[in-house]
């Protein structure tokens, strides 16, 4: 929906909009200041992009794929602006595109492979993923001259490799979805060869000597103590820090949480994982239970959303896709005064690992430490864990024979 009004007055409506949904004053008067000085540049009475983006690359000086922070608050704000001229609305958290533009000669290889991603039933949040991570590779071949598809070699995945790793050596889900993107290429027929050998099979991050981070128990309960259930913010984070470490769930799964998924007659917590898109059933426990009510009765703004989790900032709305549960995990690790090692990890995904670890420690059966992590088999949680054969074989189920066998 493309607007007849003038260029001031989207700058208006666009800045009414966002009082409403709760901005800041502060981030209101950014907006302001980006604004006003377009409209100071500008000869235009009409919202055009390619204005727009003489007026950042002149004023701000955005014309690499690697703006720095006060260039990404410029364009964001231009963003917004188009975004709301076009659409007639503003998101709460909105992405920021990359500089200036998504599109180069090789954009309709990255829609195409969206189509067969959503094809095949990929999880939205998994195509969502390498999509993104895909485009920016996109932009940086088409940066090294890379016309076509078919013209894309080894050099560019170094190259985007290098730009993505910096100088602390690391990478992780960007070549899995690198190596899928690349798969996806030669099989279809679009690339004579399969790039996805180029990727390398490991990195910083997977080497078995890095082994999964798992959290001794004093330091979650140093962790869990130190959070202030006194006001929702704690309230909520607790109860969502608990999901994760005591009925190992994702970080995707606790903030897609509806009300429909928690059974409290039968004290049963179903969710259909966006990971793998398969039912999860698990038992609820009572310090999980009792920290979802006091979340729900006392901290939860009242809002009609399905969703258990919202932001505690008007407009009450769900977690983003984009929120990965990684600093509210973190804020209470930097208060617990617990350490950090370099190589440790310490996102929400460690609190999988230490459950997983702890079950196997009590002598739980492998098989059912892969149905709580929601695992496909048993094999999937070997390499999870990544502990010796020994240690597994005292945890594997007894088979009965038949007599006489």
């Amino acid at each position: 929906m493309e607007h007849t009004n003038s260029l001031q007055q989207v700058v208006k409506d666009a800045a009414a909009e966002m009082e409403r949904l709760g901005y800041s004053a502060s981030s209101m008067k950014h907006y302001h200041e980006v604004w006003n000085r377009y409209l100071k540049f500008t000869a235009s009475d009409t919202v055009d992009r390619a204005d727009m983006d003489r007026f950042l690359a002149r004023k701000y000086g955005i014309s690499s794929n690697k703006p720095t922070r006060y260039q990404r608050s410029a364009l964001r704000a231009m963003n917004v602006l188009e975004h709301y001229f076009r659409m007639g609305k503003i998101y709460i958290r909105f992405p920021l595109a990359s500089p200036v533009s998504d599109e180069n000669v090789l954009s309709p290889a990255a829609d195409e492979f969206l189509s067969w991603m959503k094809e095949s039933g990929y999880a939205a949040s998994t195509a969502h993923t390498h999509e993104r991570v895909v485009r920016r590779f996109l932009n940086s071949a088409a940066e090294h001259g890379a016309e076509e598809i078919s013209s894309v070699r080894a050099g560019h995945i170094f190259a985007f490799i290098q730009e993505i790793t910096g100088h602390n050596g690391k990478a992780s889900y960007e070549l899995n979805s690198l190596r899928v993107f690349f798969r996806y290429l030669y099989h279809s027929g679009k690339h004579i060869e399969n790039l996805a050998y180029f990727i390398p099979a490991s990195n910083r991050l997977r080497l078995r000597e890095h082994l999964p981070s798992v959290w001794e128990e004093e330091d979650i309960r140093a962790i869990l103590q130190c959070i202030d259930r006194g006001n929702p913010v704690g309230k909520r984070d607790y109860a969502m820090i608990l999901l994760a470490v005591r009925l190992g769930l994702r970080g995707s799964d606790i903030k897609s949480l509806r009300f429909s998924n928690l059974d409290w007659e039968k004290d049963t917590l179903t969710v259909i994982q966006q990971k793998t898109g398969e039912s999860l059933a698990l038992p609820l426990t009572e310090e999980v239970g009792m920290a979802l009510v006091d979340y729900l009765k006392e901290g939860r703004p009242f809002s009609d959303e399905p969703y258990i989790f919202l932001s505690l900032k008007t407009p009450y709305q769900p977690l983003s896709r984009e929120n990965h549960l990684h600093q509210v995990l973190n804020k209470y690790i930097r208060r617990s005064g617990v350490i950090l090692y370099n190589d440790r990890a310490h996102g929400m995904h460690s609190l999988r690992h230490t459950l997983a670890s702890n079950l196997l420690k009590q002598g739980t059966p492998l098989p059912v430490i892969s149905g709580i992590l929601g695992h496909r088999d048993s094999g999937t949680t070997m390499e999870y864990l990544r502990i010796d054969m020994e240690q597994l074989r005292s945890c594997t189920l007894e088979v009965e024979v038949p007599y006489g066998k």
